[in-house]
């Protein structure tokens, strides 16, 4: 059986944005791409926030400091955060109050779910840059990864006491709600976002989800659908609009939610969760054969599923 999900940190960096407008791929969005071990070992030897800052290898010898930050800067463009921040690193050795690029640094620290580094530069960014709002939103995702709530909050309310209508702040706040288990609270904060700025996608799906927890079905399809105009395929917009739709038992509308939400296979097999919740075990059981009929590798959770649909029919005969 399958249960909600909280917000990830992937999601949450994607709506923040870099100082630089061309670090980025989008518009306000990070090229969020897996590091592999090896590389981060690199990048925490070239970095050690608790022993401090080491002599950086491999930085192009020669090249000015401005060109070396731009070359830093595509190489974060396409996802190559080793490159990109032993660049930085290595400018930061000459200009250590260079808070734009700690601030960049801070970012990929956070991506890179180096917590205490990230932690580190964005404070030392914000002692000389108190208003820096970025940092701030930044510096909330860190103890909202950290699951330090509270912090997260406080950083957030920050920045909305400096600029009451920034959206993203106001959705972060109400994400951090929704992640402390508290979505009545998440709701204005996040309908305050969505009024703020009605383009954001991300917001309807907080908002879906918030409505979900709190049972209120209606309205999260209301606010999905919504969301579901703005981006049609967007994947966690019908994955939470075919919850709310099968909550209702409004079970062909979710199916079809389910299916832009991911595929087929996985579309029935949720539905068939539904129907089994609701003590239809025929029907569940169904929905779970047609998910192994079209995705033969859904094995084991769709057969699992079966089984236990299987079971509880078994019973009432």
């Amino acid at each position: 059986m399958r249960g909600g999900r909280r917000p990830g940190l992937a999601a949450l960096a994607l709506a923040l944005p870099l100082i630089l407008s061309q670090c980025s791929q989008k518009a306000g969005t990070y090229p969020v791409k897996p590091v592999k071990p090896e590389q981060a070992a690199k990048l925490q030897e070239a970095y050690d926030p608790w022993e401090g800052r080491k002599p950086v290898k491999g930085a192009p010898p020669g090249i000015p400091m401005d060109r070396l930050e731009v070359l830093g800067d595509l190489s974060l463009e396409s996802g190559d955060y080793e490159t990109s921040l032993l660049h930085y690193l290595h400018i930061l050795k000459d200009q250590p109050d260079n808070y734009k690029l700690r601030y960049k640094v801070g970012i990929i620290f956070l991506l890179l779910g180096q917590l205490e580094g990230a932690r580190q530069e964005l404070a030392r960014v914000l002692v000389s840059q108190p208003q820096m709002l970025e940092a701030h939103e930044a510096l909330g995702l860190v103890h909202l990864e950290e699951k330090q709530y509270s912090r997260a909050m406080e950083e957030f309310r920050q920045v909305l006491a400096l600029e009451p209508t920034r959206a993203r702040a106001r959705y972060l706040l109400g994400v951090t709600y929704l992640a402390a288990g508290r979505p009545r609270d998440a709701v204005p904060a996040l309908e305050g976002a969505a009024a703020q700025d009605p383009g954001s996608p991300a917001t309807y799906s907080a908002l879906g989800r918030a409505y979900i927890e709190l049972k209120d079905y209606p309205k999260a399809v209301t606010w999905l659908k919504k969301g579901q105009q703005l981006a049609p395929q967007h994947q966690k917009i019908n994955q939470e609009l075919g919850a709310a739709l099968a909550a209702l038992k409004r079970y062909p509308e979710a199916l079809e939610a389910f299916r832009r939400g991911g595929d087929e296979a996985q579309a029935y097999n949720n539905i068939g969760v539904y129907y089994y919740m609701e003590g239809r075990y025929e029907d569940a059981a169904k929905c779970f054969q047609r998910a192994l009929d079209l995705r033969p590798v859904f094995y084991q959770e769709a057969k699992a599923n079966l089984q236990k649909a299987l079971e509880k029919l078994q019973e009432k005969h």
